[in-house]
């Protein structure tokens, strides 16, 4: 039995109510609900231990990572207000580091990162185009933030040639991390370009730990 699985409908249902305060700008429940989130997804990658798939180094690796988007979680409730976010952001950082090291550490470098890193490269120029005059102070901490998310981009998709990654655990990767990123893109763009009505950043984000944290019960699956 996977009992990585157990938590999920949890989740699941934890992202909706998320979405919901998010897009409410209820702080309260936001206060309560994205740090329970991200506790879930630690609780999910901590039963992997008990996976008969798992590398349990992988599964440490990954802990730490999302330990530490546990303690940014508990920071960027109000992210209107920029010592938070910047704080937030610090810890993000560090986090995002550990993921992609992770996941090249397990992993390895292959041809297609070429490819992967060029297209990712024109993504992070776009992007620091699209928000430029709404940074200000924001400029240097942003263009460093976005380049280290759009590294971890790269070698979570470069998992998928790896074959020291099951193909269910590779893929679980391939579409968490992107998730990871969809979500501070979308925020980006609601903090320095243009105020969004609605956010579906809170399933991006939630989603995309969701799946990290799942790979981790299935790295040696065949």
């Amino acid at each position: 039995m996977t009992y990585s699985l157990i938590p999920v409908p949890i989740h699941l249902v934890l992202i909706v109510l998320y979405m919901i305060a998010r897009n409410r700008n209820d702080l309260k429940k936001t206060a309560i609900i994205q740090p329970s989130i991200t506790f879930l997804a630690i609780v999910i990658a901590g039963l992997s231990y008990l996976s008969p798939y798992v590398n349990p180094a992988y599964t440490t690796w990954i802990l730490v990572g999302l330990v530490l988007c546990f303690i940014g979680d508990i920071f960027n409730i109000d992210m209107t207000n920029d010592k938070i976010l910047f704080a937030a952001m610090v810890i993000f950082f560090i986090a995002y580091v550990e993921y992609a090291v992770a996941f090249t550490r397990f992993g390895g470098f292959h041809t297609q990162d070429w490819l992967i890193g060029a297209l990712m490269l024109v993504v992070y120029i776009l992007l620091i185009r699209l928000y430029w005059k709404g940074l200000g102070n924001f400029r240097i901490p942003v263009m460093i933030f976005v380049l280290v998310i759009s590294f971890m981009v790269t070698r979570a998709i470069s998992t998928l040639f790896s074959s020291q990654f099951s193909a269910l655990s590779a893929w679980l990767v391939a579409f968490g991390g992107p998730l990871l990123f969809m979500g501070d893109v979308e925020y980006g763009l609601h903090r320095f370009h243009k105020p969004l009505i609605f956010h579906l950043g809170p399933l991006y984000y939630a989603g995309g730990q969701l799946l990290v944290a799942l790979s981790c019960a299935y790295l040696l699956f065949r």
